[in-house]
C-alpha cells in the first residue's frame, strides 16, 4: 500500500499542493489529469527523485519520504520507455536484478517467466532498437517487474502506441498485474484507458487533488465543475434557484431545469447534464417518469457520426445561441430515428442524473 500524505512541491513556477491520497495493495489505480497538471511530477517525488518541501510518503506503512530511490523497492516505466538502446531484450530485463544480489538461477527463472507472461520470448536475443511500440513496452515493463516490486508506478506507457495495439496492450496489462498480485498506480490523461485500467482513479489538475474514488464515482459524480469539464462533460449551466414542490428549479436565461435537490431561493448553482442523460423523445412511446420533468422542444442544429457514437447539437426553441444540449448516443439510433440536421425534435433530461455543483 502507497500512502501520501499532505505532500507539498515547488518547481519553478509550480508547485503540488497538499497531496494525500492512498493506492491501496493489489489495485490498479489511476492517476488523472491534463497535460501538464503534475502527476509526472507527483511520481517522481514518490520515487525520491523530486524531494517535496513537507508531506511524508509511506510504503506498507513504513515511510521512505527520504529513503534514496533505489532502496525503496519500487517498479518504475517511464513516459519514454527509457530502454537501454546498448543492450538486447533479455539484456535490458536483466538490467533491474544486477543489483539486487539475485542468484543466477533465480534469476533466469525471472526471466523466463516475464518472457512467457508478456509473450517476448523470441524476443529475447533482439537489440531493442527495432521493436515495435507495443513490443518495446512490453520489454520496459518486464525489466520493471523482473526485481518482483510489490508496486510498479506507470507514466503514459501507451501514450506512443497507436490506437489499435493500446486497447489490446490496455487488457493484457492489467491481467498480467492481476496475474503477479502487485500493486500498480497508472498516469494517464486518456479518459478512455483510465475508464478501462482504473479500479479507483485520483484526478490532479493543476497540481491539486481535486477528487478520489472509484471510476463509477468519478464518472458519474464529479465532484467539481473542473472535473466534469476535463471529462468532457459538456452541458455545464449556470442559474438562479427557484423554490418548487419537487425539488428546484435552475433559471438558466431562456430555459429552466428542474432538479430533485431542495435549493435555497435566488442561491446560484451550476448543473451539468452528461451527454449521455439527454434522450430524444418521440410523440408515440410513453415518457419514462425519470424524464418527464425536463423535456425541451427545438431543433437539430448538427450531427457528427463518430465509429461508435454520434454526437448531435440541439438548439431549444426560441434560443438566442447556436446551439444549447449536446447529445450523444448509440449510432444506430441517428438511421432508427431518421436524424437529419434542420429536424424538429424534443429533448428530455434523466432528472435523477443531473449533477449539482
Amino acid at each position: 500500500m502507497l500512502s501520501i500524505r499532505n505532500l507539498t512541491l515547488r518547481m519553478g513556477q509550480f508547485s503540488l499542493k497538499e497531496i494525500s491520497c492512498d493506492f491501496h495493495k493489489r489495485s490498479y489505480s489511476v492517476l488523472l489529469g491534463p497535460t501538464g497538471s503534475g502527476k509526472s511530477t507527483l511520481i517522481k517525488s514518490v520515487l525520491g527523485l523530486y524531494p517535496p518541501q513537507q508531506g511524508r510518503v509511506f510504503l506498507n506503512n513504513q515511510e521512505i519520504t527520504r529513503t534514496p530511490p533505489e532502496l525503496r523497492g519500487i517498479g518504475y516505466v517511464p513516459q519514454d520507455l527509457a530502454l537501454f538502446p546498448h543492450l538486447s531484450v533479455e539484456g535490458n530485463i536483466r538490467f533491474g536484478l544486477r543489483f539486487r544480489n539475485i542468484p543466477p538461477p533465480d534469476a533466469d527463472r525471472a526471466v523466463d517467466s516475464l518472457c512467457r507472461l508478456l509473450s517476448i520470448h523470441d524476443l529475447r536475443g533482439r537489440g531493442v532498437r527495432n521493436l515495435s511500440g507495443g513490443e518495446k513496452q512490453k520489454v520496459a515493463l518486464a525489466r520493471a517487474l523482473a526485481p518482483r516490486p510489490g508496486i510498479v508506478l506507470l507514466d503514459e506507457p501507451f501514450s506512443s502506441i497507436d490506437e489499435g495495439a493500446r486497447r489490446v496492450l490496455w487488457l493484457e496489462l492489467k491481467q498480467i498485474a492481476a496475474e503477479l498480485g502487485i500493486t500498480v498506480v497508472h498516469i494517464t490523461h486518456n479518459l478512455e484507458e483510465a475508464y478501462t485500467l482504473g479500479e479507483s482513479i485520483s484526478v490532479l489538475i493543476d497540481g491539486t487533488l481535486v477528487q478520489s474514488g472509484s471510476k463509477q464515482e468519478i464518472f458519474e459524480r464529479p465532484a467539481t465543475e473542473s472535473v466534469a469539464r476535463y471529462l468532457n462533460y459538456r452541458n455545464i449551466f449556470t442559474g438562479r434557484a427557484e423554490d418548487h414542490q419537487n425539488g428546484s428549479r435552475i433559471d438558466c436565461g431562456h430555459f429552466k431545469i428542474l432538479v430533485n435537490k431542495r435549493i435555497s431561493p435566488r442561491t446560484q448553482a451550476t448543473v451539468c447534464v452528461r451527454q449521455q442523460d439527454l434522450k430524444i423523445v418521440r410523440e408515440e412511446y410513453p415518457l419514462r417518469d425519470s424524464l418527464k420533468a425536463n423535456v425541451f422542444s427545438g431543433e437539430i442544429v448538427s450531427l457528427l457520426s463518430l465509429p461508435e457514437s454520434c454526437v448531435m447539437m440541439f438548439r431549444i426553441e426560441g434560443s438566442p445561441h447556436r446551439y444549447d444540449f449536446e447529445l450523444r448516443f448509440p449510432a444506430y439510433i441517428r438511421e432508427r430515428h431518421a436524424l437529419r440536421e434542420g429536424n424538429k425534435i424534443r429533448v428530455a433530461i434523466l432528472t435523477p442524473n443531473i449533477i449539482i455543483f
